[in-house]
């Protein structure tokens, strides 16, 4: 068994679940991210299988949610995880949870940190339009996250290009970024990176490694939806077009239940 210093010796591990939803493993703990785990979500369908590799739910020590729109925040999918499992939600997110799941709820601002175990957690900022979407309500604030340990792993669930990006690129020596390139639909309306405009993200965020996600997971309901490139064309388009804006950063495709080591 290794001690508690020869975790901080280790590489980050990081496993693609599918859509937002990714377990980042550093310093012997084990975060993760906007778990959505059904096969159907209200009028989207899920691609292929979620992954056995991810599914080790009793050893998850946290839970991040970037924001509190359905392809994000699945109360059955919370359901699915310990509840002793801390969840770590936008302010706002408390009065949406507190009588769904039995999980411990911590809200954060920009700028809070929180420690579990070895890895802090910092809140960063997000550009994703919320508000109200009949018949339901949504908390404003939409937070992007540091996990910060031996490596800094940023995180960010939705998001448009924000000035402050090149700040975060600044104050923070990022070694992996899991960045959205796409949605679930073959057309992205409102605060969304495309492809081009995530690959723009890596000139400003520089860091080392980047995983794109947010892509070829969920598609909407239909016979035909499941054959479009829509499901497998961004991460490489995002590959391409980071290769011309930011050449030192060094892009890695992953599928469902794909890993790959961070050191």
């Amino acid at each position: 068994m290794l001690d508690k210093s020869s975790y901080f010796q280790l590489p980050a591990n990081v496993t693609f679940v599918g859509h937002a939803t990714v377990l980042v493993e550093m310093c012997g703990i084990k975060i993760l991210t906007d778990p959505v785990f059904r096969r159907r979500l209200w009028h989207l369908r899920r691609h292929k299988d979620v992954p056995p590799i991810s599914m080790d739910l009793e050893s998850v020590d946290a839970i991040v949610l970037s924001h509190m729109h359905f392809d994000h925040m699945d109360y059955p999918s919370l359901r699915m995880i310990p509840s002793w499992v801390p969840i770590i939600v936008p302010q706002g997110g408390t009065r949406y949870l507190q009588k769904k799941v039995l999980h411990d709820i911590i809200e954060m601002r920009e700028g809070d940190s929180v420690a579990i175990g070895g890895v802090e957690i910092k809140a960063a900022p997000s550009l994703h339009e919320t508000g109200f979407y009949w018949p339901f309500w949504f908390p404003s604030t939409v937070l992007s996250y540091l996990f910060r340990g031996p490596q800094t792993v940023y995180f960010i669930g939705d998001t448009a290009l924000f000035d402050r990006m090149q700040d975060l690129g600044l104050d923070h020596e990022i070694d992996l970024a899991l960045l959205p390139v796409w949605g679930y639909g073959p057309y992205l309306r409102g605060h969304h990176l495309t492809p081009a405009d995530a690959a723009h993200a890596l000139s400003l965020l520089s860091p080392r490694v980047a995983v794109p996600i947010h892509w070829g997971t969920l598609f909407p309901l239909g016979p035909f939806w499941s054959k479009m490139s829509f499901l497998k064309d961004p991460p490489h388009t995002f590959a391409w077009e980071a290769a011309r804006v930011a050449p030192d950063t060094d892009v890695r495709v992953l599928h469902p239940g794909e890993s790959t080591l961070i050191s």
